[in-house]
Formats: C-alpha cells, structure tokens, sequence
C-alpha cells in the first residue's frame, strides 16, 4: 500500500500528527486525517509512506520492522529534515 501524507493540511502540532500518523501506519484503511491526500494499493508488502511537509517530501518504504517502530515513534523522528534515520 502507498500513502501520500501532505502535513500542510493540518494546522495541529507536531505531537498530535505523530500520534495520528503512528495509528495510521498500524491501521491504513482505519484513518481519514485531511493530512491524507491519497492512498493506493501497489500490491507490495512493503507499506509506503510519501510526506510533503511544505518544501520538504520524503519517501519512506517501511519493512514490518520499521512499520513498527514508525507505530509507536511517529513519522516525525524518522523524516530527513529532522534528521532521523532513513526508514
């Protein structure tokens, strides 16, 4: 499954959309945030995860392992421009 994520689309903070986006990556077809722009099935095992955040869009493939961890971190600590690791 693919999501697209634009984070300009919510006017709350950061810890909010972590929480937000952790349930969404444990439940994909559970959520509907405006933050959501489009969900599509690639037919892969892999959940991707496309986040625009004003300039900065990053691309993250999560693994069950990485899946998990985005569950209970939030997408934040793993976004490039807040240095967190590539997932």
């Amino acid at each position: 499954m693919k999501i697209y994520i634009d984070r300009t689309h919510c006017d709350l903070c950061q810890t909010y959309c972590d929480r937000h986006s952790a349930r969404l990556i444990q439940f994909p077809l559970g959520e509907d945030r405006p933050c959501i722009q489009r969900m599509e099935d690639d037919g892969l095992e892999t959940l991707t995860v496309v986040v625009q955040d004003g300039p900065h869009e990053a691309t993250l493939v999560l693994d069950d392992e990485t899946r998990a961890a985005v569950a209970l971190e939030g997408l934040s600590p793993f976004l490039p421009w807040n240095n967190g690791p590539k997932a």
